[in-house]
């Protein structure tokens, strides 16, 4: 009996005990939290249109040769830079050295032949003022002269013809630029429109932005694009629109627009995606300090104090400015969200405002 009855008492014992630890929990969330805060605001803030696009180069080109050839020197590689003019492939050059050889003794014997023809004209000239020769004789003679002139011409055009293909068995850089393929090796046989390599230019560079049909409004010469790159996702880049499509694309429903890039430095390359900020000017937005947020790959969250009590809000975060964040939703004006929050700061807790910072 004795013992039955002290194990009724055990068990009243237990069955009358808070679980682990909920005592300590209930008295730790009973501690107030001391917080400051600050007040949520109305203020106009900037608003942009989100676009996506890519970064070409100013200059583009896939450099063809203009001659038939073996190639016997490559002399660029990927990611060179060139200067316009610059030799970047030879070809084999001594069928056009021949060939210029011989046009140029053509044009020389054309040449020669039209000299003595023009001797000769002068000559039937005063032989028909002194009636030596008939009209007829003076005619035949002088239509041979004007023959030689004309052949004479031609030669001279077959000549230069044959020295610029010569020249085009060195291919060279169109512009200043960087190197982007070379797309034959030696021993290699190419002939007229047959690529050789690409060349970009560096700087500047063209952003080639999509804008849906729906947003054309904003769409003007000269306004400011910010953008950034997936490479440098902390670093914002500008640009200015310097040329607008005069059609909306059937297909999309979009308009290609372009702005003007410096890159001086050749961080951005030729072919990146780019997620540009079109700034469409200052809209009123609910607004809340930037050291008021927590931040983490889930979104945003911030917490506000409503009648003595902490309330964790999830954020739709708007544009920066300085160290103020507009917010689309979670907060409204006039609430107070706690500045700087420390661990101790979670929904349900009580809170004690600090006056001053």
């Amino acid at each position: 009996m004795m013992r039955l009855c002290g194990s009724l008492l055990f068990c009243a014992f237990v069955a009358c005990r808070p679980a682990d630890g909920s005592t300590a929990t209930t008295t730790e969330a009973a501690v107030p939290v001391h917080v400051h805060v600050a007040a949520v605001v109305t203020q106009p803030m900037p608003e942009y249109v989100t676009l996506t696009g890519t970064l070409r180069g100013n200059q583009e080109s896939d450099v063809a040769a203009d001659a038939s050839g073996k190639v016997m020197q490559t002399l660029v590689e990927r990611g060179q830079l060139v200067k316009r003019g610059q030799v970047m492939v030879t070809l084999d050059a001594r069928g056009a050295a021949l060939g210029a050889n011989v046009a140029e003794a053509q044009s020389k014997v054309a040449q020669s032949q039209l000299e003595e023809a023009q001797r000769e004209c002068a000559r039937v000239k005063n032989l028909l003022e002194t009636k030596v020769i008939s009209q007829a004789e003076y005619d035949r003679q002088t239509a041979d002269c004007t023959a030689k002139q004309w052949s004479a011409t031609a030669a001279q055009a077959q000549s230069q013809t044959a020295v610029k293909l010569l020249g085009d068995t060195r291919v060279r850089a169109p512009f200043d630029g960087v190197v982007g393929e070379r797309f034959v090796d030696v021993g290699q046989y190419v002939s007229p429109s047959t690529k050789v390599a690409s060349v970009y230019e560096q700087s500047p560079l063209r952003l080639q932005l999509t804008v849906p049909e729906s947003d054309l409004g904003f769409v003007k010469m000269d306004m400011h694009v910010i953008f950034s790159v997936a490479a440098f996702p902390d670093e914002n880049f500008e640009g200015v629109v310097k040329f607008i499509s005069p059609n909306v694309r059937e297909a999309t429903r979009d308009m290609v627009v372009e702005a003007i890039v410096a890159n001086e430095a050749g961080k951005l390359k030729p072919g990146m995606f780019a997620v540009a900020k079109v700034a469409l000017g200052d809209q009123p937005h609910t607004v809340v300090p930037n050291a008021a947020l927590l931040k983490d790959e889930t979104g945003a969250r911030g917490f506000v104090v409503v009648s003595g009590q902490i309330q964790e809000r999830v954020l739709q975060l708007g544009s920066t400015k300085g160290d103020e964040v507009a917010i689309l939703s979670g907060v409204k004006d006039g609430e107070s969200i706690i500045l700087s929050p420390t661990p101790d700061v979670h929904d349900g807790a009580k809170a004690i405002v600090d006056q001053g910072k």
